[in-house]
């Protein structure tokens, strides 16, 4: 047997044998990979179990057992669960299905910062601080700057997961704290049914988290566009991009 899928095994068996003695099941039993938020039920421990088997075997990589993780715990959402990501469902257009595939600085055709107020949410102030339009769609970039309760939390998670990979812990723990992306829609006066393709997302030092969501089609232009995240709003106006410059 390999060795890292018999060590992932005993540690496993370990994590067992102390959970029973202490009378605790349909937990998710501590092993080489963790996700967080922890399962809150069986099967999603089940499904995390899968995965980190998965990911032992070297079978599938950090980003794509993290990739699957959030899958399936949309899937299993329900209103209200903390730390759910996922992708929201619309008409993605056959040469963007690639939802990976970065789009080029050189194809960006206009960049605005808008002059937005900051949006009070439960982990803090969430701002959106710039605009990018591109052949495919927008770029939005977003700060959010943590509040006192929310890097507590997130020093505690850090201090209960240290065994997970870093970027591992960094994309788990930053959707966490994050307004899901599930709530997230976009809108203009022409009633485009816009799609959110991705997010990505970073920590910033220990009190901000910074995040770029990518939405397509690109709206006709001069727009006036209307982004609803989990509850605030965030307007702003596109116009022609001999009319924007390039930020």
């Amino acid at each position: 047997m390999h060795k890292a899928i018999r060590e992932y095994l005993e540690s496993k068996l370990q994590a067992l044998k102390e959970a029973h003695s202490k009378a605790a099941t349909g937990g998710d039993l501590p092993g080489r990979i963790v996700f967080w938020p922890p399962p809150k039920d069986a099967l999603e421990a089940k499904l995390h179990g899968l995965l980190e088997g998965l990911y032992v075997a070297g079978k599938i990589k950090d980003r794509e057992a993290s990739d699957w993780h959030s899958r399936f715990r949309s899937a299993l959402a329900t209103p209200g669960d903390p730390g759910t990501a996922g992708y929201m469902v619309g008409p993605i257009p056959d040469d963007v299905r690639a939802r990976y595939e970065p789009w080029l600085n050189d194809a960006m055709m206009t960049a605005i910062e808008p002059d937005i107020p900051a949006q009070h949410y439960d982990n803090g102030l969430l701002a959106l601080t710039r605009v990018e339009l591109y052949p495919l769609g927008l770029s939005l970039h977003w700060r959010l700057d943590l509040s006192k309760d929310a890097q507590t939390m997130i020093q505690q998670a850090r201090r209960g997961l240290k065994e997970s990979p870093p970027d591992l812990l960094e994309f788990h723990l930053t959707r966490t704290f994050l307004p899901s992306i599930e709530a997230m829609t976009m809108s203009d006066a022409t009633a485009t049914a816009f799609a959110l393709l991705d997010m990505d997302s970073n920590f910033v030092g220990e009190d901000q988290i910074r995040a770029l969501t990518r939405l397509t089609p690109r709206p006709e232009l001069p727009a006036h566009v209307t982004v609803a995240w989990a509850g605030p709003t965030f307007a702003f106006s596109l116009d022609a991009p001999n009319s924007n410059a390039k930020g």
